[in-house]
């Protein structure tokens, strides 16, 4: 599995092999700019490149802290 943050427009911000590393950065990108959480998403890849599961916003992942 991999993960990826991107923007709303469907910019790779950055990307992890760690969900816990990938899940911090959303956490500090929308710590250092609030008005991001409403355009960053947190996705999940299977090794195959295929989507796994729902796009995480901010709000959802701050909802499972």
């Amino acid at each position: 599995m991999y993960y990826v943050i991107v923007d709303s427009t469907g910019n790779l911000i950055k990307s992890f092999d760690d969900e816990r590393q990938a899940r911090a950065m959303l956490e500090r990108l929308v710590g250092e700019e609030p008005d991001a959480a409403e355009h960053l998403a947190l996705l999940t890849y299977d090794e195959h490149g295929e989507p796994v599961g729902d796009a995480i916003t901010f709000s959802a992942h701050a909802a499972t802290r």
